[in-house]
């Protein structure tokens, strides 16, 4: 955002250094020894692993403050106030004013990249300044872009001390402003005396809310789905600013075409229209195993139709954006539609399951199915003359919960609610088994010297932030507006311009450190609902971080064999041993209750990683055939984005689907 004034900024800037100053030491971390572990699972305790890329963050609780601050400024004024703006001031005149805020901070990109040695930019931004002050009038328009190819170089001073050589910078968040460093924060000074609208209040707040009003919704989905923005929000920006500060730096954009790189394409799917979320209706359903209450959401067709209940993958919020393309899907052909979490995800573990360790099928099957059945009573009791048929659509591990809850119900659940149709999208067989090969995707790196682990980590990041930037670039338009590119201009689905330039090995790790984070929450989640007493660091509210380094260190074997384990094995008695565990999370283990089931439907992959050639034909030969479709490639969920795999799951929906509208 821009700035109000000189001295404000200059105020802002000394508060927060004083801040840092009186800022005590984070909590230490401390480690419990596996090292002379003999139980099950010993080898997973006792090998190397990579640990996951964290941040230095001495000001972590007035960071955390402050994201709180800024969190109810944004929910309790600008979000009210940006819904009335949307509606007085048009998409066209909110564009109009962008482009003429973007062209009006020349002279700081001017100085900042001459300062820097970028002549060739610092060349482009006055070419782009003299096309967009005239032909564009005023920069309300940017032809210099459309018509003649000349793409923004947006520098601050921030970049400049970092290209002078401050760098690191401590972590930091600022009040109004968001995520930033203390490096960064100095450099909003010459940063607002560069910019004229610091010297004609109030064009510079206005033209600041300007930029950010369309990405509020965006931003108020992604903090509810999310188990900890604060530590989200800081390992995004701190890899894009640091890739922004160095984007001169070569980037190899070499790749292969390999299942796993193909699953990277899962990014590119979400709902079409970006106000979805915004029309989805929430409710809540009583859970009698905890005595708490859990939200879903919902959208109800005008008419009588068939509803789809969608289920996301590991530890994925009902209003992540996988599972609301699948909602968007559905409703679109005319299906009424309901969201519930994944059950490893955060806000089922707190509220709806019945053990504080999930992790093993059968239960988190059984409590998907208690939640599922009471969605249904309740839609029904509020629109029952409208819902139809009912659909269970899941993919990944919300399809391999899918398996389980089919099974139950030829089996001692009769009571709960009946499906008319599962939908399947890319289920493993052996859960366990796919989730150690995550767990080996993430140590990649060990492959590379001890001493050089560290700095390819940060390359195949600083990578991913550079092909995501080219590709929201790509999408955008008219390029970046601020220091947050993706966050200013809100609009469809980022699609592929081509395939995505990663080697298999920078995948592996993207998608084993994906993993690993929700592993995190997992884990800490559990914990926080009833501490098991394996971990030793504390953990507070306003200090995560070096929790967070301690559960960093175990990957999902561990977290099975050290906590689900002794939980089921000890407390429960509802397993006897590791290998039982095992046996019970594979599909094998209920091929009796989905034998010839004529409801499954199920889509996947042939190069998916967590499916073998022997699972192909395992799942071919039990759901049948004629029910089973493998596409040749797209890796895990990697061409779900694509239009002719959306139309051959609706497709599968074809006899339940409502009549068109008339």
């Amino acid at each position: 955002m821009r700035v109000p004034n000189r001295s404000w900024t200059a105020r802002a800037v000394l508060i927060l250094l004083l801040t840092s100053v009186a800022t005590s030491c984070a909590h230490p971390v401390q480690r419990r020894d596996w090292s002379a572990f003999e139980g099950p699972g010993a080898a997973y305790f006792q090998r190397e692993e990579i640990e996951p890329p964290r941040f230095a963050d001495p000001l972590e609780p007035v960071n955390r403050g402050t994201s709180i601050f800024n969190h109810v400024l944004i929910v309790a004024i600008a979000d009210p106030v940006g819904r009335v703006y949307r509606v007085v001031v048009p998409r066209f005149a909110r564009d109009r004013l962008r482009d003429f805020g973007a062209n009006l901070v020349y002279p700081r990109n001017l100085v900042a990249n001459l300062l820097q040695g970028r002549v060739r930019a610092a060349g482009t931004e006055t070419a782009r300044f003299a096309v967009n002050s005239t032909v564009g009038i005023a920069g309300l328009w940017d032809p210099a872009l459309r018509w003649l190819d000349l793409r923004p170089a947006p520098e601050d001073f921030g970049q400049v001390f970092g290209r002078w050589g401050w760098d690191p910078s401590t972590y930091l968040v600022l009040p109004i402003f968001g995520p930033s460093t203390i490096r960064d924060g100095v450099g909003l000074i010459p940063d607002a005396y560069l910019d004229p609208a610091t010297y004609f209040f109030p064009a510079g707040p206005v033209l600041s809310f300007n930029d950010q009003v369309d990405s509020i919704p965006e931003y108020r989905r992604l903090v509810k789905s999310s188990f900890d923005p604060y530590d989200d929000a800081q390992l995004l920006w701190t890899v894009a600013r640091e890739d922004a500060v160095h984007d001169d730096a070569p980037v190899d954009l070499a790749g292969d075409d390999t299942g796993v790189v193909q699953t990277l394409e899962a990014v590119f799917f979400g709902p079409k229209d970006p106000g979805f979320a915004g029309r989805l209706d929430t409710r809540e359903v009583y859970v009698r195993a905890t005595g708490k209450s859990l939200p879903y959401s919902y959208r109800i067709q005008p008419r009588p139709a068939p509803i789809v209940f969608v289920v996301p993958g590991l530890g994925s919020h009902r209003l992540a954006s996988s599972p609301l393309a699948l909602a968007e899907m559905a409703w679109d052909r005319g299906f009424s539609v309901a969201l519930v979490s994944n059950p490893l995800n955060f806000e089922f573990i707190e509220r709806a399951s019945s053990v504080p360790v999930p992790g093993h099928a059968p239960v988190d099957a059984a409590d998907l199915h208690g939640v599922l059945d009471s969605m249904s009573r309740d839609l029904a009791t509020r629109h029952g003359d409208r819902i139809g048929a009912r659909i269970f659509m899941g993919y990944s591990l919300g399809a391999f919960h899918g398996f389980y809850v089919a099974a139950q119900e030829s089996r001692a659940r009769k009571g709960l609610v009946r499906f008319d149709r599962y939908v399947l999208l890319d289920p493993p067989v052996r859960l366990i088994e796919g989730m150690e090969r995550l767990d080996r995707f993430f140590n990649v790196p060990l492959a590379f010297p001890p001493e050089e682990r560290s700095g390819e980590v940060q390359r195949i990041l600083r990578k991913a932030a550079r092909v995501g930037r080219k590709f929201m670039e790509q999408n955008a338009g008219s390029g970046a507006y601020s220091r947050l590119d993706s966050a200013d201009r809100a609009g469809g689905t980022v699609t592929p311009q081509g395939e995505l330039p990663f080697t298999n090995e920078e995948a592996e790790f993207l998608i084993g450190l994906a993993f690993r984070r929700a592993v995190q929450e997992i884990l800490y989640s559990s914990q926080e609902r009833e501490d098991l007493g394996v971990l030793l660091t504390k953990r507070t509210p306003m200090r995560r971080q070096s929790a967070y380094r301690e559960i960093g260190d175990y990957s999902f074997a561990e977290y099975l064999y050290g906590f689900v384990l002794p939980y089921h094995r000890d407390r429960l008695r509802t397993v006897g041993s590791g290998e039982e565990l095992v046996a019970a999370n594979d599909l094998r283990a209920i091929a009796d209750g989905l034998a010839a089931n004529p409801k499954l439907r199920v889509f996947a992959n042939k190069n998916d990683f967590l499916t073998s050639n022997e699972d192909i034909d395992w799942l071919t030969g039990v759901v049948g055939p004629e029910h089973v479709r493998f596409f040749p490639t797209g890796g895990h969920l990697g061409n779900l984005h694509r239009p002719e795999t959306q139309a051959e799951i609706l497709e599968s929906l074809s006899d339940l689907a409502p009549p068109p509208a008339p």
